[in-house]
């Protein structure tokens, strides 16, 4: 049986320092803390790591990883969660790391003793994945097309939800569609890809000065949006928002210098956040299934910690909706 000993020797450091890099202590330097995870990962330090679960209790526990807790998506995402956690008698533990590098999250999944990993880092991919596996901790990826012994993935198709979007905008007569960005980030880019696919599709120019980002806030859509149209830019005829929050700020900026949604612009979000319906002006959006997707992602890690034979993951790609309010309308003749 590996011990910390075992590891220790390996890495040629002091047990204690093994155990400083387990509790993602900031005394050990970086270089120190590469060569106990190397060796971790060498010795397949399974035998103490499940050691560690049983003293911690933590048996049944799993850990959802994420970026963020701000904004309907989190919440929404975390309930669904949390409601099958409950339902198969398991506890819950919510990580939030914002700006922290993909090894820090690594040794904070490492050192957190969960059962099991819901995980939502962009940045957390290759060897980082490899590293956690060999530790025997299933894990299950946010928003992320992937799979293997212990690794699942669910993801919603983000690029077909967009060009549900602004086809329906074009068949309203549209033809100057600008869209508004998110972070710089895989939703983004695949929400961006539909948006441009379906304008070339028909044949309509996309317009650069109409591409604003508004990092999936409010505020910010409302101020970059606000800032653009004090340029005296021809009014756009519709807006596509990567999320409803940013729809929300777009729209209160047009509001604001005396444009009128849906009658002067229409503009369509992203998400079918649950105060859509209620906003000013009902959102016409894409609705999400975050709800499902947090649901499945929880249920398909259960399936990974109770299976004696099956460890092998699956990819679930879950598909968007259209959802038609009142912040759309006809195309007027300009």
């Amino acid at each position: 049986m590996v011990t910390i000993k075992d590891v220790a020797r390996e890495a040629g450091v002091a047990i204690s320092t093994v155990s400083n890099v387990f509790n993602n202590a900031d005394i050990v330097s970086e270089d120190t803390k590469q060569k106990v995870l190397e060796a971790v990962e060498k010795l397949h330090y399974i035998p103490n790591m499940n050691a560690k679960l049983l003293k911690s209790n933590r048996k049944n526990t799993i850990g959802l990883f994420v970026t963020s807790l701000q904004g309907d998506f989190y919440k929404v995402l975390t309930q669904a969660i949390h409601l099958q956690c409950k339902l198969n008698d398991y506890l819950l533990n919510i990580y939030v790391s914002n700006d922290n590098s993909p090894d820090e999250i690594y040794r904070m999944i490492i050192a957190s003793g969960v059962a099991g990993a819901i995980i939502y880092h962009e940045d957390l991919t290759g060897d980082y994945v490899k590293r956690i596996a060999t530790v025997n901790i299933p894990m299950v990826f946010i928003d992320r097309n992937c799979k293997g012994k212990n690794i699942s993935g669910v993801f919603v198709d983000d690029k077909l939800g967009a060009s549900m979007a602004v086809d329906h905008l074009i068949k309203l007569g549209h033809k100057r569609i600008g869209y508004m960005h998110g972070n710089e980030s895989g939703d983004d880019e695949h929400r961006y890809a539909g948006y441009a696919e379906m304008m070339e599709k028909n044949n309509l120019p996309i317009d650069k000065e109409l591409e604003v980002r508004g990092y999936y806030e409010e505020s910010l859509a409302y101020s970059e949006m606000r800032s653009l149209l004090s340029k005296g830019i021809d009014i756009p005829d519709a807006m596509f928002c990567a999320n409803d929050e940013m729809a929300w700020g777009v729209i209160q900026a047009f509001q604001d210098i005396g444009v009128r949604v849906p009658e002067d612009v229409s503009v369509i979000g992203y998400d079918d956040s649950t105060i859509s319906p209620y906003y000013g002006v009902p959102l016409t959006t894409v609705h999400s299934p975050i709800a499902e997707m947090g649901s499945v992602s929880a249920n398909e890690l259960f399936r990974l910690l109770k299976s004696d034979d099956d460890k092998n993951g699956t990819v679930t790609k879950l598909s968007p909706k259209m959802v038609y309010r009142s912040s759309c309308g006809r195309a007027k003749e300009r």
